[in-house]
Order: C-alpha cells, then sequence, then structure tokens
C-alpha cells in the first residue's frame, strides 16, 4: 500500500466514527471466512466471563470485569481514543474452550464484536492486548 492509499484509509476510517472496525492483520485475511463459525462461540464465552462493568475517570473510561472478582480488570475501553485494552488472562481463559489456532486468528474481531454488542454508540479503533491493573 503506497503513502496515498495509506493516507485515504486513514481518512475514510477517520470519517467513519463509532462505525470503525479494527482491520484484520494481514497475516490473518486468509482465515476471514472462518471467522464466522467461531464469533459466536467466543462471544458466549466472554459473556461468560464478563458480567460487570464501571465508568472511571470522569466516565472517559469503561472498565469490564467479573463481578466475581472485582479485583481483576478484563477490558479497558477510552473513549476519547477509542481504544480497547484486553487482559492477557481473558484469552488464556478461553482456549481451554476454543483451539488455540482458532483463537489466536478470531479472538481480537470476537472481542471487537462483543464489546460493540453491549456498547453500540462506541466504536473501536485500536485493540491491545495487556496486562491489567484494578483501579
Amino acid at each position: 500500500m503506497n503513502l496515498i492509499e495509506n493516507i485515504d484509509r486513514i481518512k475514510q476510517m477517520m470519517s467513519e466514527g463509532k462505525d470503525a472496525y479494527v482491520e484484520r492483520a494481514r497475516s490473518d485475511q486468509e482465515y476471514e471466512e472462518e471467522y464466522p463459525k467461531w464469533r459466536k462461540t467466543i462471544i458466549k464465552l466472554l459473556e461468560m466471563e464478563i458480567n460487570s462493568y464501571a465508568e472511571i475517570n470522569d466516565g472517559n473510561i469503561i472498565v469490564l470485569l467479573n463481578k466475581e472478582n472485582l479485583d481483576k480488570n478484563l477490558i479497558k475501553y477510552d473513549k476519547i481514543n477509542e481504544r480497547l485494552w484486553y487482559d492477557y488472562s481473558l484469552q488464556e481463559d478461553l482456549e481451554g474452550y476454543v483451539p488455540y489456532g482458532y483463537l489466536s486468528r478470531h479472538f481480537k474481531y470476537g472481542l471487537q464484536d462483543f464489546f460493540k454488542k453491549h456498547f453500540p454508540d462506541y466504536g473501536v479503533r485500536e485493540l491491545t492486548a495487556a496486562n491489567l491493573v484494578s483501579y
């Protein structure tokens, strides 16, 4: 992709607002057609893990967690930058249910779909794994 194409793509993404979608990694593009088979399973498993949320920093940050362990943030979303972080442990917990190869290719897209299902007014422009700390 040349510089002009990249600039045009970024401008288009910025104009999309809340409907912006994290683009599938180049190495994962060949597996895109298998994602619908795993989407429902990944979202269902995430809904079993994540059952509570809080807003912090004057409502600019959404934190998702499991109410059985309120000391552990599983997802953190920055409303201003439309950035979503997920804790490494979240993907590791699902590895017992979904084979690693499928999870490694589709987890972040399932996570984004899960977030957009529960928070449809917010877009996700960047999605990153991290070691999240509780607030």
